[in-house]
């Protein structure tokens, strides 16, 4: 037995990524933490520790500012924050683009690249949720029962994880230095929950300083400029890219924790609530065409053949001025005509305007070509130039289902494979240290939804937590599940109630979840538990036993509780 190890006394929270299925699941987990009790108080009260990604970060800034406010009260910040977010009320999506197209917004913050993501970020920033600066959690005498915050993104100058946090490396390693420390507190809430949820080809990076700092005349920020690093700014983009789970920053902070000259502990408990599926949509090949279309080359030139002045557009311009000089000689009939004159000035206007824009289109046909050649001769490596010129002869039809084909890979490869991928590496970096196995909870949205996984033949689930888990339950689990990843509610959303469904997801999820924690860990021959310790974890369970009845009567009990409240 590890004898610093005391069940649920220091919790840490890891909310994954995953858009508002991720959100709201969080927003589930740490309701149902307030609710239940262990030892006289709220379980929400021993956890010390946060690690966010990407949409749970729209949560977890929220809860972690809420939180250090005196007097702090759950279900005021459950209230404001569910009416911010559902559907009747969110305007996430409509304000940013709003504020994408206004040029006002653009003149009073000059320091920001006019993107979508920035516009995202000033419309958190007006969110009184996410107001303030993350100065608030640099302070660590003021801070409440939550004392480590870390906010996870990634940076695209090394490929490695970005942290917006108040224990351990700021940022990390390579890019670390007392001057980017001194611009820490100055960093906006709305920006780093930007940073953190810019999931890839929804958005573009943030440019770490330049889009974060509005202030530039300051000797902090010229001081980070000043750095061959800084210099042209450095991409910041998702959390998930790295770490989807936030993972490796809680083993960081449980780290930081046992080095503490104070503490000389890990923490108790991690708690990973992840929201990524196992599942994927496996990659579709294009249909091959039957009947193969012309050659780009071919079809190229047809188009340019066009794009030139031709001797008709010179004949209808002389036809036009000749038919006027001949009318003004007073050839036909003795005098002069005004039909003739109109007639004539028409075709001239028309020979005149297709020389003109045949000169123009001749002139930008030149350009364009110079161009692509210049474009072409620095980005294709001259042993690779034969082989992009074989292009030409290919049909249309073939070159396109090419490119979709290489598109719609990469995207599943970026989306899918990769970040399922790295989602393996983290847990297997948490389950592989066999001093934490008794120190780990892993709380997926998919748990408990009556569906087989990848990794079984059947709906797995703890046959000694009675009872099983109901129809309506597992009913309610597979709507939660099956929320696409997007940071916004469309029709279908709305009509089959995701958002509460999510929040009752994470409820009943983190209920089920600690009684089977608590069942292992009392089977678990390593660990001693003291009389005390014994008689306080099953007043626990009982207590989670009665909630995981009703939930399994009402999945939405709780949720319904907190919204009337």
């Amino acid at each position: 037995m590890q004898e610093d190890f005391i069940p649920f006394q220091n919790i840490g929270l890891c909310f994954s990524g995953g858009g508002y299925r991720a959100t709201f699941f969080s927003l589930g987990v740490v309701s149902y933490y307030d609710k239940i009790h262990y030892l006289g108080k709220p379980l929400l009260e021993n956890v010390e520790a946060i690690s966010t990604v990407s949409g749970g970060t729209l949560f977890g800034v929220a809860f972690a500012k809420a939180s250090q406010q005196e007097n702090f009260n759950f279900q005021e910040f459950f209230t404001q924050f569910y009416n911010d977010f559902k559907p009747t009320y969110d305007m996430l999506l409509s304000t940013a683009i709003e504020k994408l197209g206004n040029d006002k917004v653009w003149k009073e913050n000059p320091h920001k690249k006019r993107s979508l993501i920035n516009a995202f970020a000033l419309t958190y920033a007006d969110m009184e949720i996410y107001k303030g600066s993350f100065d608030m959690f640099l302070d660590k005498e003021k801070l409440k029962n939550l004392k480590y915050v870390c906010f996870n993104s990634t940076e695209f100058s090394f490929g490695l994880a970005f942290r917006f946090q108040n224990c351990g490396l700021f940022g990390n390693k390579p890019l670390s230095s007392k001057h980017l420390n001194d611009l820490e507190g100055q960093l906006q809430l709305g920006d780093i929950v930007a940073s953190s949820s810019c999931f890839p080809l929804g958005f573009e990076p943030l440019t770490f300083p330049d889009d974060y700092i509005k202030n530039q005349q300051t000797t902090a920020y010229k001081s980070v400029k000043s750095l061959e690093r800084f210099a042209d700014g450095v991409g910041i983009m998702d959390g998930g890219i790295a770490d989807n789970q936030g993972i490796g920053s809680m083993i960081n902070i449980s780290e930081a924790r046992k080095r503490d000259d104070e503490l000389k502990k890990e923490l108790d408990l991690i708690v990973v609530n992840d929201v990524g599926s196992f599942k994927m949509n496996p990659w579709q090949p294009e249909a091959k065409a039957k009947n193969e279309s012309a050659s780009i080359k071919s079809t190229i030139s047809k188009i340019m053949s066009f794009v030139k002045i031709k001797p008709l557009y010179i004949i209808v311009l002389v036809v036009g001025i000749l038919l006027m000089v001949l009318n003004s000689m007073e050839i036909v009939k003795g005098k002069s005509w005004t039909a003739l004159y109109i007639l004539g000035g028409i075709i001239t206007g028309i020979g005149l305007l297709l020389t003109v824009l045949g000169l123009l289109a001749t002139v930008a046909k030149g350009f364009g070509i110079r161009s692509i050649k210049s474009l072409f001769t620095k980005n294709v490596p001259p042993p690779l130039v034969d082989d992009v010129l074989s292009f030409g002869k290919l049909s249309i039809g073939l070159v396109q289902r090419m490119l979709t084909e290489r598109i719609s890979s990469t995207v599943i490869m970026v989306n899918d494979i990769f970040l399922k991928q790295v989602r393996r590496l983290n847990y297997k970096l948490l389950y592989s240290n066999s001093e934490l196995r008794h120190k780990v909870i892993t709380a997926t949205v998919y748990e408990l939804n009556g569906e087989k996984t990848a990794y079984s033949k059947s709906f797995s689930y703890n046959r000694n937590i009675k009872p099983a888990p109901s129809t309506i339950l597992k009913n309610v689990g597979l709507t939660a599940s099956e929320t696409p990843t997007t940071l916004w509610w469309d029709e279908t959303d709305i009509q089959k109630d995701r958002m509460d469904t999510l929040i009752a997801c994470g409820q009943f999820t983190s209920c089920y979840k600690l009684m089977d924690y608590i069942l292992k860990l009392k089977k678990n021959k390593k660990i001693k538990l003291s009389e005390e310790q014994t008689t306080a974890i099953d007043a626990l369970y009982d207590a989670l036993l009665e909630d995981w009845k009703a939930f399994n009567e009402n999945p939405l009990f709780y949720v319904e509780t907190l919204k009337k409240a």
